[in-house]
């Protein structure tokens, strides 16, 4: 039996793709196994959609730190890049407070440590944990929530693995 060039065009495209998200399902394993857990302080929004049903819309108190200051307080002119760091300082609570967003990771100080962003622009960026579902009729719960508890990877790859009240319980 003789492939066409379509039919072995599909065929290599099928197995990208499966290599490509199989690749992505393992990294983000890795990462909830190996991850450094932190929390970042909460404003959350509790919408709702129609398609996916209950969801809590998640703004962290790190994403209102929109400007770059330079080492004499004034706001740096130069955009930064869509994508980029955040580099945190974790308390002992395990509690992370923003420090300075960039274009390059530098070496941290031991309580230190980077996340990655996306689609940055003056207005705003992404850590990529910005939704969290939750069955229906549950949003009652998650309204108590006041951190994110995510774990990061040593390149700065996070995945949010749930969300905590402000003892830093897991609401489940």
């Amino acid at each position: 039996m003789k492939l066409s060039k379509t039919s072995i065009t599909i065929l290599i495209a099928f197995v990208l793709s499966s290599f490509f998200f199989i690749k992505a399902v393992i990294d983000k394993e890795h990462t909830i196994a190996k991850g450094q857990l932190i929390y970042l302080e909460l404003a959350p929004v509790d919408p709702r959609s129609l398609m996916q049903g209950d969801y809590m819309n998640l703004n962290y108190a790190i994403q209102g730190n929109r400007w770059q200051f330079d080492e004499t307080g004034q706001t740096d002119t130069l955009k930064l890049p869509p994508r980029g760091y955040v580099l945190v300082e974790v308390d002992s609570s395990k509690v992370a407070k923003f420090i300075s967003r960039g274009a390059i990771k530098n070496s941290p100080k031991k309580s230190q440590l980077y996340i990655k962003y996306f689609n940055g622009s003056e207005w705003s960026y992404n850590i990529g944990a910005e939704s969290y579902f939750f069955q229906e009729g549950h949003a009652k719960k998650y309204e108590k929530a006041k951190y994110g508890g995510l774990r990061v990877d040593e390149k700065g790859n996070s995945v949010l693995i749930g969300l905590f009240d402000k003892d830093l319980k897991l609401i489940q």
